[in-house]
């Protein structure tokens, strides 16, 4: 059996899919560019051409994958998603079209690409439809800025989520960069307890202090919530080439919370190699770096932390979906037959509760 741990499926992006409005959620997903910029592929490198959260850039959602803008007089445009994605969007059929294609039996659907309450809605017809091939993950807004009756109306949606819409996990249920070790946050890490639902924490992709500071915050409540399941997403979510400024030692840094009695290590994530300027040859299949890091971790805790997770559709910037599977299958010697069994499908079916084949 295999199951892919993290997998997306959406609705046309230029569309409202949730927001008020096309043009707000064209908005929403501008104020994210600036996170992706140097490690996706753009028309330029310019700063100056970086469209900043909430600038008039005349923001564009384009053709096969591309969004588009226009800042200091120049057209500009970055590779957000496969060329391959003629109209943005990745229904759920065609999802199942590549799963049957390489192999894989289920996948576990991770938020995004829409408004958190439309999406549970969305991912709940997904999971109805074909309840043998998907897994449900939510979001929720636990904010600790908002008052207590809206983390409490959050907290009320996610328990609704869990009855009445097959949620099994949340995908980071608090805005990145909140001190969530506080005790404002018991409540949420409390109700996950109970529920036994994995919380998939969305670290990196920002300087270095406070991505530790993040891994700080996360030993903090692990400590205090030992039977809280982790799942530390895209390879931990820091993966960046030695000369950069804010590389750090995945390892090492995340030693701590792997150690962890219910911690898990998403494997796969190959478009944290996918800048060939940052990483020279180790920038393409079959990502030796990638490979090294896994066996780093399974040697620090061993095959049954280790799960697979493709990003799929996003994957195919960098390669083939069957590639990414391949990476563990094929390119890890480390891990024997049975671990690879595990790594590949029984940890993530243990995890997420999914009856085995």
């Amino acid at each position: 059996m295999i199951v892919d741990a993290h997998i997306h499926t959406f609705p046309p992006l230029d569309g409202a899919s949730g927001y008020e409005s096309a043009a707000k959620h064209a908005m929403m997903l501008q104020n994210k560019v600036a996170g992706y910029w140097g490690r996706m592929v753009t028309n330029t490198l310019d700063e100056a051409c970086k469209p900043l959260p909430g600038e008039d850039v005349s923001f564009r959602i384009g053709k096969y994958g591309r969004y588009y803008w226009t800042k200091g007089g120049r057209e500009c445009w970055m590779q957000r998603f496969p060329l391959a994605m003629d109209t943005m969007e990745w229904p759920p059929e065609r999802m199942i079209a590549y799963m049957d294609a390489v192999g894989v039996d289920v996948g576990v659907l991770q938020s995004g690409y829409m408004e958190m309450n439309f999406c549970r809605d969305y991912f709940a017809r997904c999971v109805e439809k074909w309840p043998d091939r998907f897994v449900s993950t939510v979001a929720i807004d636990f904010d600790a800025r908002k008052s207590a009756d809206h983390r409490a109306d959050e907290l009320a949606k996610l328990r609704y989520a869990v009855a009445e819409q097959y949620a099994k996990g949340v995908f980071q249920g608090f805005p990145k960069g909140q001190p969530f070790d506080e005790e404002v946050f018991d409540p949420l890490w409390r109700t996950l307890v109970e529920l036994r639902l994995p919380h998939i924490f969305l670290m990196g992709w920002e300087p270095k202090a406070p991505f530790l500071e993040s891994i700080r915050r996360l030993e903090n409540v692990q400590r205090k919530f030992p039977e809280l399941q982790i799942v530390l997403g895209h390879l931990g979510g820091n993966v960046l080439p030695p000369s950069d400024p804010d590389h750090t030692d995945t390892v090492k840094v995340l030693r701590n919370v792997l150690r962890g009695p219910n911690t898990y290590f998403e494997a796969g994530y190959v478009m944290a190699f996918e800048n060939k300027e940052a990483w020279g040859a180790d920038y393409e299949y079959p990502y030796p770096q990638h490979s090294r890091l896994l066996k780093e971790v399974y040697e620090e805790v061993g095959a049954s932390r280790l799960i697979w997770g493709s990003d799929e559709p996003n994957n195919e910037r960098a390669c083939t979906y069957l590639q990414c599977l391949e990476t563990v299958r094929m390119h890890c010697p480390f891990l024997s037959e049975e671990e690879k069994k595990q790594v590949l499908g029984l940890n993530a079916a243990r995890l997420y509760r999914i009856p085995t084949r």
